[in-house]
Formats: C-alpha cells, structure tokens, sequence
C-alpha cells in the first residue's frame, strides 16, 4: 500500500484549485514506510493565507484517506519555516475574507490537533506568530540550532493572543513559560524552546529534524493505532468540545479587535517598518 511515491494527484489538483498556482502550496510524498512528507511551498517566507490553510487541510484529509501511519510537515524553504499569518490579512481587512481566514485557521488547528494519524513537525529557520500556534497541534516537534526561533510574537505587533491559543500553548510549556511567551513575544533558539517545552527534540538540520520526526512515528510501531488513536481522541476531547463551542465567539472578537482604528494604525506601522528593513537591505546589496 506504501510503495507509491506521491499522495494521488487529486490532492495535488485540490491544492492548485485553491490556490491558482502552477505547483501546490502544500506538496506531498509517502514513503515505503507509510510516512507522508508535507512541504508547506508559499515563496518567499511562507506566509499563511487562508489558501495555505486549506491547503493543508486537505492534504491531511489526503493522507487520512491514504491510511499513512505519521506526517512530517516542513519547509521547502532550506532557510525558513514559516513567518507566520500573512499581516496583509490583517491590514483593512474585508470583514467576509477576514472570517474566511479565521475560520481557515481553526479549522486547520482542528484537523491538525484531532486527527488520528501520528503529527510531527520538522522545524527550521524562522517559526512565528501564526506557525508557531499550527505547531502547538502537532503530537511532536523537531527543531534545528542555529538561526532558527520560534514564538508566539503578537503581542509585538498588537495582537492579544486568543483564550484558545493560550491553552494550546500551556498544555506544552506549563502555565509560567506559556505566560511568559505568550505576553513577551520572545523568539527561541532551539534548545530554549525545548527547555520551556515549546518544542520536543532538537536537530542540526531540516533533514535531521525530518529523520527526528519519523523516529517518533515510528517509537509508535508495538502499539495498536487503533489503541494509539482512541487513546488520543480522549485525552484531547475536552479542548476540541470547548473550541467548537466556543469558536463563534472567538471569530467575532477576533474580527472585532482586527477592525479596531488602533490595532489597524500598529499593523501599519509594523508593516511600513518591515518595508523599510527590506529597502534598507536592497541598497546594502
């Protein structure tokens, strides 16, 4: 069943209607152990839009359907993981394409936090805001040393992370480090974040981190995924109850604060600063 390179080109196909480019933005190959290798492919940085979103949605759903024993999600980017939500989504929002997007991320956590099948991520280069909330769904993190960070900085640019992130960040790192990252929008080196519990392993490169990632996949090989799976659902139950029952309150307070003249004015500001770095950089080229 596992002797197929790639997933079936219908989920390639589903990625590229939703996302109206030539190649995917989440790709997708299985290994001859049954382990699917999602590559998360927006250029430059991978920011997240409610495309990427989707797309990696249904490239769960894919390899669900596929019964793969674990998913190793990365970056095809050597240097980057993700730098997070798109700010442009933020930035005078449509209220319509803003709940969209809202919508898309819970969605994504939701899939990403319940599904049956073993979740590793294989963590390199820079890990924010948005990205670093998908993580916190993952059964299992691999993170490289060097340049790489990962954080939770919305606070930085005037965003107060939701209830819902919050308890996603406390069940890894414990109420004290999960207030601490949640308020300071601190970024951590590798061997921080798996001190404070953010991550669980750390590597000396993307491939070393993917090679982590299927070691813990495959640490599951004596249980029953049946055993594995259910045991899961139940201990993660309460949170995904509480979420659905809460998550139209959620949406609307999130698109209250997003409309808010102040929060728009520190999104502007953080976007020019961004813009000025940029072209700072291109004229020391």
């Amino acid at each position: 069943m596992f002797h197929l390179r790639k997933i079936s080109t219908s989920a390639r196909v589903s990625c590229r209607l939703l996302s109206s480019q030539v190649k995917p933005l989440v790709s997708v190959s299985v290994d001859n152990e049954g382990i699917a290798l999602m590559k998360l492919d927006r250029a430059p940085v991978n920011s997240i839009s409610v495309e990427v979103l989707q797309s990696l949605q249904k490239s769960i759903c894919e390899v669900e359907k596929n019964q793969c024993k674990g998913l190793v999600l990365a970056s095809a980017s050597p240097t980057i993981f993700s730098a997070g939500l798109d700010l442009y989504e933020f930035y005078k929002p449509d209220p319509k394409r803003f709940m969209l997007l809202t919508h898309s991320i819970y969605d994504a956590v939701l899939k990403i936090f319940g599904t049956d099948i073993i979740t590793t991520m294989a963590i390199n280069g820079y890990t924010g805001a948005g990205a670093c909330v998908l993580a916190t769904a993952f059964d299992y993190r691999a993170m490289t040393t060097g340049r790489a960070v990962i954080g939770l900085n919305d606070t930085a640019v005037g965003i107060s992370p939701a209830l819902w992130i919050v308890q996603l960040m406390t069940r890894l790192m414990g109420p004290k480090n999960a207030e601490y990252a949640c308020t300071s929008s601190v970024m951590y080196p590798a061997e921080k974040a798996l001190q404070v519990g953010l991550i669980d392993e750390v590597a000396t490169d993307k491939e070393d981190a993917i090679e982590k990632c299927k070691a813990f996949i495959r640490s599951y090989d004596h249980i029953s995924p049946v055993i594995r799976a259910t045991t899961k659902r139940a201990i993660r139950q309460e949170f995904i109850t509480d979420f659905e029952s809460n998550r139209k309150k959620y949406a609307e307070d999130s698109l209250a604060r997003a409309m808010n003249p102040d929060f728009q004015e520190t999104i502007e500001r953080y976007i020019q600063s961004i813009k000025q770095r940029h072209a700072a950089k291109a004229l020391n080229k």
